[in-house]
């Protein structure tokens, strides 16, 4: 019986052993990010999303994309080109958020009525457009950005479709009318008015590299990309992004992900204790505004006299809780300056009961009857114990401790040390003028708008109505 020959046997070299480290990167799961996660339910780096939509049976591909960037085998890493290094440091350094309707179970149907916009924008093009494939698997990256943006005008009802793509364009019968210096562009039934640098970017050559990398099928690929995903790419190495395609993100609601049970948690893990109405809601920076009713058109202040009092009212909370050298006093003051890190009705996330107001804002001058609510519902049966009720009042959120506790209290000192009176007397001096004509009516006549002249100091000169009406005051008070 014939003994089997080794694998070395034959001058065959050994099989070599597959690097360990090859596709580290592409095959790591999805990555956090603290606000991107807030806005897509699925985040990625742009070698993952391409990895996880090529077919498993395009083993070179995939093979090509996961390798990318690593040096061969048995060489250094100076042996890679610069090309490759440019391609791989944008595939780990973009980031592509994936919204919930991009994996809509109907994604058959979505890819029929994409191929019939496909063949509709071919027949659409202009007869002289030259260096044009447009066949299904054989897209030019240009191409594709130019159907991407042709699209997203067909399905829009809107006037410019949400869309960074779609930034500069408009359609041509809209152009006609504003009037603006046509550019020539080769998307069928729209003309630009401005550069999109967004546009330029995606269709640079290292974009057109990464599509003909992705081989045939490649294009539907960044069809649906650019279509369906938001792309962020890396500043620098400083951690930040700026957005290069997708609808704004500045347009995106919170809310929408809150049925992602996992996103929620890593969202925020301090949120379960809190009663449901403070999470109800997350609005916009630009939906948060000042009352400009209760800040400039309220009325004023008075004191015991009947006098204007000016600086805050006696029911601020600095004037309320005045001692310095109290601790508890400067984190209840806390509470009123940061209500949402303590759980508290705020401004961000709490809907505003139309029975207690009819702004837009609740009045949060008085907040006791609130924050004595969430110690009972965060102490529970220990609410009678003094122990757990001191250890509750001097409690600070982690986020507040240190420089901020400091900042509060130098806000005290300086609102117990500043005389708002004087400040007005300096920055706004008033002149108090009194002539014969003042002195006149302040002695003959009983109406209120020459006692209030001489009460305020200000001094106007009577129109023409003023002195009818003075007349007439004049009259009935000598009769």
């Amino acid at each position: 019986m014939k003994r089997k020959r080794s694998a070395h046997a034959g001058g065959r070299p050994p099989k070599r052993a597959r690097d360990a480290d090859q596709s580290a990167i592409a095959t790591a799961a999805g990555i956090e990010h603290p606000v991107l996660g807030r806005l897509y339910p699925e985040v990625s780096s742009l070698r993952h999303y391409l990895l996880s939509r090529l077919p498993s049976s395009s083993k070179n591909r995939r093979r090509k994309i996961s390798q990318l960037g690593l040096p061969p085998h048995g060489q250094d890493a100076g042996a890679t080109r610069s090309v490759d290094l440019e391609l791989a440091q944008l595939l780990d350094s973009t980031l592509v958020g994936v919204p919930p309707t991009a994996n809509a179970p109907n994604r058959e149907e979505a890819a029929e009525e994409r191929a019939r916009d496909i063949e509709s924008f071919s027949q659409q093009l202009p007869a002289g457009t030259t260096a044009s494939t447009f066949k299904p698997g054989y897209f030019l990256q240009s191409e594709i950005v130019d159907f991407v943006v042709w699209r997203l005008f067909r399905k829009s009802t809107s006037h410019k479709p949400s869309h960074l793509l779609c930034h500069g364009f408009q359609r041509s019968a809209a152009h006609g009318q504003n009037g603006i210096n046509q550019t020539a562009h080769s998307i069928p039934g729209l003309v630009s008015y401005y550069r999109n640098t967004y546009v330029e970017t995606v269709k640079g050559p290292l974009w057109c590299r990464l599509h003909a990398l992705l081989g045939q099928g490649g294009d539907r690929i960044m069809m649906d990309m650019l279509l369906d995903c938001a792309i962020f790419s890396s500043v620098g190495h400083s951690g930040n992004y700026f957005q290069l395609s997708g609808v704004p993100a500045s347009e995106l609601k919170l809310g929408s992900i809150l049925n992602n049970p996992q996103a929620v948690v890593a969202a925020d893990n301090s949120t379960s204790k809190k009663p449901t109405n403070l999470v109800s809601e997350n609005r916009k920076p630009n939906a948060i505004t000042f009352v400009r009713s209760r800040m400039l058109y309220a009325r004023a202040a008075l004191n015991a006299k009947g006098g204007v009092r000016f600086g805050m009212r006696h029911i601020h909370v600095l004037n309320r809780f005045p001692d310095l050298e109290d601790p508890h006093q400067t984190v209840h003051i806390m509470r009123h300056v940061f209500p949402r890190q303590f759980g508290l009705h705020n401004v961000f996330t709490s809907k505003v009961d139309t029975r207690e107001t009819a702004m837009s804002f609740k009045d949060y001058t008085l907040r006791e009857k609130e924050i004595h609510q969430s110690m009972c519902r965060e102490l529970s049966d220990n609410v009678g114990s003094e122990e757990h009720v001191l250890k509750w009042k001097s409690h600070i959120p982690k986020r507040l401790r240190g420089d901020t506790v400091a900042l509060v209290n130098k806000l005290r000192r300086l609102n117990q040390r500043c005389s708002y009176m004087e400040l007005l007397r300096h920055y706004c001096p008033v002149k108090v003028t009194a002539n014969r004509h003042t002195l006149q009516l302040a002695a003959k006549l009983t109406c209120e708008g020459p006692a209030f002249i001489l009460q305020t100091g200000v001094e106007e000169t009577p129109t023409s109505a003023e002195r009818n009406g003075s007349r007439s005051c004049r009259v009935s008070a000598w009769r």
